[in-house]
């Protein structure tokens, strides 16, 4: 019994004090925004392969660290995209790894606009490792140094409007829409949350070598604040950027990348304001994407 306590009070605190960390956080979703929401699978023309590595909250020990690979694909008729990624994110004594497989049918909306809706069905193996625990006593009998795991499969959904050359876009996602237990053993459960997606953005043409695009993503879920990231990108030949955003959480981060050819890098530094930046340096994340069978016409896209 003191053991299943042990593990119900720590599950918990981890799960309300991160509050999205029951999902992996990344900064570069602007990048990659098929990561949040399955309707973008399928919005462009090619094959964008991308890994992404993150390291949260540089300075504490255990702090969260995700990676995850991502590609998705737009079949000949332009009406259905296929797509998937594998993720694995370890926040202290938890570890979630899972996959995720996506669906998205896409709605011609006048001479140059779409709709998709998209759906995806995904599983991950939440396991627990008490070997990654710092106990005052070694020789405490309820800590054995054990790893009990469990299979939780989910469904996402999602809704996605954007035009032809990705100028503008809107999209809403709600993830986790099963909602099942997390089930360590017969006494001891914790819930899945329903997490929710709202972004937009505009991309303004400043001259022919210059665009800025400003864009806002609303996330949280049933049972916590919603968030706001502010976000705002500046291109120079479509194939340099330098973007911030400010989140609601009192977060500034920056990002900046390349692209060369099919092939690009970006990296983002996020700085917390809040307390905790008494004990972390801020966050670190590196994607590299590339763009399979990426023709001239869509040479210039980053998406």
């Amino acid at each position: 019994m003191k053991k299943i306590l042990i593990v119900s009070t720590i599950l918990l605190t981890i799960m309300s004090f991160s509050k999205a960390q029951q999902m992996p956080l990344y900064s570069q979703y602007m990048m990659n925004g098929f990561l949040l929401n399955p309707a973008m699978a399928g919005n462009v023309d090619y094959i964008p392969l991308r890994l992404t590595v993150r390291q949260q909250w540089v300075g504490i020990t255990d702090a969260p660290s995700t990676q995850a690979i991502s590609g998705h694909y737009l079949f000949n008729n332009k009406k259905m995209g296929l797509g998937g990624y594998i993720y694995n994110d370890m926040f202290g004594p938890v570890r979630q790894t899972g996959l995720q497989a996506c669906y998205s049918y896409h709605l011609q909306l006048g001479t140059n606009n779409k709709l998709a809706l998209g759906i995806a069905f995904k599983a991950f193996q939440f396991e627990y490792d008490e070997t990654a625990l710092t106990v005052i006593d070694e020789n405490d009998p309820v800590v054995q140094n054990a790893k009990e795991s469990t299979f939780v499969p989910d469904a996402d959904l999602g809704i996605y409007f954007y035009d032809d050359e990705h100028r503008y876009f809107a999209g809403f996602a709600a993830t986790q829409l099963i909602e099942l237990d997390i089930k360590l053993d017969e006494s001891n459960k914790n819930s899945m949350v329903r997490h929710y997606y709202l972004t937009g953005g505009y991309k303004f043409k400043i001259s022919e070598e210059f665009d800025v695009e400003p864009s806002i993503l609303v996330k949280g879920t049933e049972k916590t604040p919603f968030q706001l990231d502010f976000n705002a990108k500046g291109y120079y030949k479509k194939n340099y950027w330098l973007g911030v955003s400010y989140r609601s959480s009192k977060d500034i981060v920056a990002i900046i990348g390349i692209k060369v050819d099919k092939y690009y890098i970006g990296y983002s530094f996020d700085y917390p304001f809040s307390n905790i930046n008494n004990y972390s340096s801020g966050s670190h994340e590196i994607m590299i994407g590339f763009n399979i069978g990426e023709g001239a016409n869509t040479g210039s896209s980053l998406l």
